[in-house]
Parts: structure tokens; sequence; C-alpha cells
């Protein structure tokens, strides 16, 4: 059965793709046993943050954030986000956000303070803020594009991938459990850590790895008017949501494959970053421990994303390798492996960028007749 594009996995990249190629009146077929943002990306904290190091991915984000605005009904708030930190950890930061043109603020530990009364700063710190970022409930934000795509006609199918369809080296159609056969005009392979399996059912090995990513939740018991923040010198993130700060220490561990389940962190992570928050914020009583959220992150050996066509697949554009930034650069990427399948640029990457984040960098083996 012809569906026009299809799309094999409904995370950020993929979902902002579909809706991308809905937009533009095509017919879509969307893909993912786990259903719109699911899988990795409804285990995730939820920070959306223009202060990243490197300018591509400011742009990226800068995107990102006006896809999820223009689907978020409820499920994204604008805190803005402080990074604090020595100011020479924070040089590059700063560099990547005056290269974008993103506005911001660069303050003292006291000015810190005399904002937002909560935190607490040693002298020698600095605080860069920027006023448009996100906090974001990944489960909410999945619903309010779920109902986008629906009104938008996109098909999505919750069953995985048993097979590919072939014609000499072209891929013609994705072959669900079950039996289904989907042909296709074009076809995006955006499933994140998954993306390994379905490159292995066509003959290709990508060098990527799979990591297990830890995030907490802690109920203040107040509403902080704080922004989302980053400290770069206890090395922890967090983001507000009512009386919830959702974040942590940056925990992650090697895994052989993508670990869904359910159990409790290491007690000593979830201990360790409560200690961090406590350092950085002033409260009236210790936070309790509400949750974890535990999810696969894909990681590339040189921790950059990947974008473009496996020339000896035909009309297909793969995507992936977002190190956890999934809600930050995927909608931009998804965006972009749309227009670069339809040939109509690439969105707000340049052609250098596109050079960089090339897939064919990543293969281990040759493709084998299939």
């Amino acid at each position: 059965m012809s569906r026009g594009l299809v799309l094999v996995g409904a995370g950020p990249a993929g979902a902002f793709a579909a809706l991308s190629a809905a937009f533009r009146g095509e017919e879509v077929t969307l893909i993912d046993p786990r259903g719109v943002l699911g899988g990795a990306a409804s285990r995730s904290a939820g920070v959306v943050t223009v202060q990243l190091e490197d300018p591509m991915d400011v742009r990226l984000v800068l995107r990102s954030i006006e896809l999820i605005r223009s689907v978020a009904k409820s499920s994204a708030l604008r805190t803005g986000f402080l990074q604090l930190g020595r100011e020479e950890d924070l040089s590059e930061s700063i560099a990547a956000l005056r290269d974008a043109g993103v506005m911001h603020e660069i303050l003292t530990g006291s000015e810190v303070v005399g904002r937002w009364p909560a935190f607490r700063v040693d002298r020698d710190l600095i605080g860069v803020y920027t006023d448009l970022d996100l906090s974001v409930e990944p489960p909410a934000l999945g619903l309010e594009l779920m109902e986008v795509l629906e009104a938008q006609d996109v098909r999505v199918v919750k069953r995985g991938v048993a097979s590919f369809a072939t014609d000499g080296n072209a891929v013609t159609g994705v072959v669900l459990e079950g039996g289904e056969k989907i042909d296709h005009d074009g076809l995006i392979l955006a499933a994140g850590s998954h993306n390994r399996e379905l490159l292995k059912l066509l003959g290709i090995e990508i060098r990527t790895r799979v990591i297990t990513c830890y995030a907490y939740k802690f109920d203040l018991g107040e509403e902080l008017e704080i922004p989302s923040f980053s400290d770069e010198l206890l090395h922890s993130y967090w983001r507000r949501w009512g009386t919830l700060l959702v974040g942590g220490g940056y925990d992650a561990e090697w895994a052989d494959a993508p670990d869904y389940s359910s159990a409790e962190p290491p007690a000593h992570y979830v201990r360790r970053s409560l200690e961090m928050l406590l350092q950085r914020l002033e409260l009236r009583r210790e936070p309790r421990y509400h949750s974890s959220l535990r999810g696969p992150c894909e990681l590339t050996p040189d921790m950059d994303p990947y974008l473009g066509r496996l020339d000896e697949l035909g009309d297909v554009v793969v995507v992936g390798g977002l190190r956890g930034y999934g809600l930050m650069r995927g909608p931009a990427l998804g965006e972009a492996a749309y227009e670069l399948l339809r040939s109509r640029g690439s969105g707000v990457l340049t052609s250098d960028e596109l050079e960089r984040l090339r897939p064919s960098r990543l293969l281990r083996t040759q493709r084998r007749a299939v």
C-alpha cells in the first residue's frame, strides 16, 4: 500500500519531520511502536535552552523553540535559562550566543542573587541569562503533537519494523511486524538509538553507542520564581515546572540496548543530585524526591548528530545521534531532514554543516545484499 512519505521514529525529529511534510500537503505515515514522543523523549528532562557551546547547535535550538511553540498549548513554559559558572568555563557558550545573534545578559554573582534571591552564588561565579528558553513536559507535548498530526491526516502506526523491501539497492518499502508492507516515495529513519537496528536490517553498521540517561524530579513544596538553570561548577542542570525541579547531575551508564525500564536509579545518583541542588538554592524545606526518569541516548564518536543520505539506499534520509538533546536539536533536525529529502535546502544548516553531519562518516561496514 502506498502512503507517500514514510517516517520511522516518532520522537522529536520524526514527529516534526512528519508535521513539516503534512503542512506541505504530503501523504504521511509515521511509524513507532511507542507512539508520538513515547520513547526516549518521554523520559527526558525537558530542558530546551539555547545556551550550548556550538553556534550550529544554538541555531538548531532557536528553530526547535519556534517549532515547539507552534504546537504547544500547555506543555511548554517559557522560563528563560540561567547558566552559572566561572567566566572562563562559560566563554565558549557566550561566544556561541554572540555568533548566533542571541540576546543574553552576563550577570555578576551578586546581580544573580539580587534578581532571584533563591540562588546561592559564590562571588567568583557569573551568570549568563537568556529569556526565550523553555521548560517542556514531554508526555504532554506528545499528546498535543498527536492532535496536530491527526488534524493533518498523518497516519500514526504503533508497530515495529520487521524488514525493508528493496529493489536492487534502493529501499522501496517498510514491512511492519505482522506483515503489512508500506511502500513509499521517500523514507526518513529517525528512530534514535534504534537506527542501528534498522540499518543492520539493510546490511549497514554505523559506529554509534547507546547510554542510559537519568534525570530526577524533586518537589520543593513551593513554586520558585526562578529561571531554569545549569551549574557548570557542580555539573548539574534543572528546569522548573510548578513546585517541581527536574534535572540532575548528568548521570549516565553505557548500555547494550535501549533501556525503557522503570527501575529506580542507584540511590547515590539521587543523593548526589539533591546535594548539588541544595548547594545552589536557598529553600524553606528540604526537597522531597518525587520520581526519576531513565531512557536511552544515542552517541556518535565525535558527539555530533548525523543527518543526510546514504546513497546506496535510494530516496532515504537518516537522522540521529542527538546525545540526549532530542527536544533541543530534534525538531529542527527533523524539519531539515524533510527539506533535505525533498531537495529544498536544509533549514538552518549551512552546506559546510551538512558535510560535517553526513552519516557516511559513521559507517563501520559497507552495505551487503539483503
